[in-house]
């Protein structure tokens, strides 16, 4: 599918923290789950909201953005960083009513940015046109079109890293021959190593530190994952010795010159009730193309993936295929209950027309 960049439509609303629970009094909204506030009856009732929030209130929008602020059908948690980017933590909340977009952003000092899009393709257009690369066209498959199981990524993500290790300790050490080989043991330790270091200067730990509830999904090597990484290219094998092989110096190139971040992301939506996992993604952009990683749980409990490269249009209109059947997937639900009187703050009943306490029209 191809999606032709052009001037984004957004609406921009800024607010101060103490507004939130001015936006759940106005609203008559009581949140859920998905959403990251909770009202404070007490905080509302002796604090004036803020000057900004007059504008959202005007705003003919205003009940939509409420509502999908703190009542979303479909929450994405969004973590970006890796190589050298800045970290940042924001969310797309989406609801079944609408075909809209609300980002939230906090800013350091807990101001809340929230971006308005008139739809999923505005919203995706001005996503990947901030934090994707535009990419070349044909990018070789690095991984096949199929489903492989999550170890075989770390095991390929891991080749790849070693590949930069060795190329900086060549340089560090004035040697202008890279040393591609390791023992199997020294390939453990060294995978063990990057896990546990959280370190997102790397590739492998930046998967699995940014990609929200990749760190639940176990994990468990076996021969056959060493076995199907040869196969793909990253490897040779012999006598206990692991050989760097062509496609991990391909990519270990790609990502010493020309890696500029990360986005691992989650969708989330109300299951009986809880919120719950729908889809997890990893996104690594290079100079040259945007490496998307999708998983998914087997059966049996065990992660698996998919790897696919795109440039920017092919990204944002793979992403809204994505989106789109993220909707289908939502239950569908009771709806918004408004249980406050958006004049007074009152507890009302939702089958009451006026508030008992001050008389406004519900």
């Amino acid at each position: 599918m191809d999606m032709k960049q052009g001037p984004v439509k957004m609406e921009v609303f800024k607010l101060e923290p103490g507004d939130i629970d001015h936006l759940f009094r106005r609203s008559g909204l009581t949140g859920n789950p998905l959403s990251v506030f909770r009202y404070n009856a007490e905080q509302a009732a002796v604090t004036s909201p803020s000057a900004r929030f007059k504008t959202l209130t005007e705003s003919p929008a205003f009940q939509t953005i409420a509502r999908q602020l703190l009542e979303p059908d479909l929450k994405i948690s969004f973590h970006t960083g890796g190589a050298n980017a800045a970290e940042d933590q924001y969310y797309a909340l989406l609801s079944k009513e609408t075909s809209t977009v609300l980002a939230q952003f906090s800013s350091a000092e807990g101001d809340l940015l929230l971006l308005y899009f008139p739809g999923e393709k505005a919203f995706l257009e001005w996503w990947t046109g901030t934090y994707a690369s535009p990419g070349m066209d044909d990018y070789p498959a690095l991984f096949g079109s199929g489903i492989l199981e999550s170890e075989v990524l770390i095991c390929a993500l891991h080749c790849v890293d070693m590949y930069r290790r060795f190329y900086l300790e060549s340089m560090l050490d004035y040697r202008g021959v890279v040393d591609v080989a390791a023992s199997s043991a020294d390939f453990g330790q060294l995978l063990k190593r990057a896990l546990a270091s959280g370190d997102k200067r790397w590739l492998l730990p930046a998967l699995v530190e940014i990609t929200p509830g990749l760190k639940s999904i176990p994990i468990a090597l076996k021969p056959e994952h060493m076995q199907k990484i040869e196969e793909l290219g990253f490897i040779t094998s012999k006598d206990a010795v692991f050989t760097l092989a062509e496609r991990s110096r391909l990519m270990g190139t790609e990502f010493i010159s020309a890696w500029m971040n990360a986005t691992g992301w989650q969708a989330s939506a109300l299951i009986k009730g809880e919120e719950r996992s729908l889809s997890r993604v990893f996104l690594a952009v290079t100079a040259f193309t945007n490496h998307l990683f999708s998983f998914e749980t087997g059966s049996g409990g065990e992660g698996r993936f998919r790897h696919q490269t795109a440039n920017a249009s092919e990204l944002a209109g793979t992403l809204l295929q994505w989106t789109t059947a993220l909707r289908r997937a939502v239950p569908a639900g009771a709806g918004p209950q408004r249980n406050f009187c958006g004049q007074c703050g009152g507890k009302i009943s939702p089958d009451k027309k006026f508030c008992g306490h001050c008389g406004a029209a519900l």
